[in-house]
């Protein structure tokens, strides 16, 4: 289906009620009060809807691409990061309800879709438990991490990851901080999460990638302004 492709007249009074649903959310996530993974799921599988329904049209829009760059902007996301959490919906959708998908959470919703997009099927059993378990209810329970259920859906499609490259020790491993150098380093930290807003297996891997990001940033613009000093050095 492309973007310009009219289908029956659409209904505006239900298009409306979707946008207002939706721009709760919005202002809920803009103002950072809801940042647990299902909200972001809700919100995936509402502009679904409003794509598969062409709600975009009443609501005055030339074509859903056009929709979905407002959505963005409000949030503050990337384009491709939109994308990614609206196909999340539209490939779970014929095997998961709209209750399900929130209950399992756009994170760990990741996983399921890359096992689905990669042949494999959400009520297939959980190897390894004593008791069997479909991989859709084992990744609802809350017990069960991101990097748990990302450990399974690979066991199911007899992928086996290992760890990339060797532990990293900071040296030294720490220093002393006054209460503001600590406000700022924190602030790095949540600056990082929200610009990246990636689906991170672990605390662990969040921090990671959010240092590898400032340091890339750091050292491109550090490497720019060294050039620019050697180039206005008398000679």
């Amino acid at each position: 289906m492309t973007d310009l492709e009219i289908l029956p007249p659409v209904n505006s009074e239900a298009a409306q009620q979707k946008q207002t649903e939706i721009d709760g959310l919005l202002e809920q996530i803009s103002a950072h009060e809801l940042r647990l993974a299902k909200h972001f799921a809700r919100l995936s599988r509402l502009v679904r809807e409003v794509k598969v329904e062409q709600y975009w049209i009443p609501l005055g829009y030339d074509r859903f691409t056009s929709y979905l760059e407002v959505i963005r902007k409000k949030i503050g996301r990337e384009r491709s990061q939109m994308y990614a959490v609206l196909s999340v919906s539209e490939v779970l959708h014929p095997f998961l309800t709209d209750e399900e998908l929130e209950t399992v959470g756009i994170t760990k919703a990741h996983e399921l879709k890359r096992l689905v997009k990669q042949g494999g099927r959400v009520d297939a059993e959980v190897p390894g438990l004593l008791s069997p378990v479909r991989i859709m209810d084992f990744a609802a329970d809350p017990k069960t991490t991101a990097l748990m259920l990302r450990a399974k859906v690979s066991e199911l499609l007899h992928v086996h990851e290992a760890p990339k490259g060797l532990w990293y020790e900071f040296d030294p491993p720490g220093f002393y901080a006054t209460a503001d150098e600590r406000k700022e380093i924190a602030e790095f930290w949540e600056l990082g999460k929200l610009i990246l807003q990636d689906t991170f297996e672990s605390e662990h891997e969040e921090k990671k990638q959010v240092f590898l990001a400032a340091a890339r940033e750091s050292t491109s613009t550090w490497r720019g302004e060294l050039a620019n000093a050697e180039q206005t050095r008398p000679r």
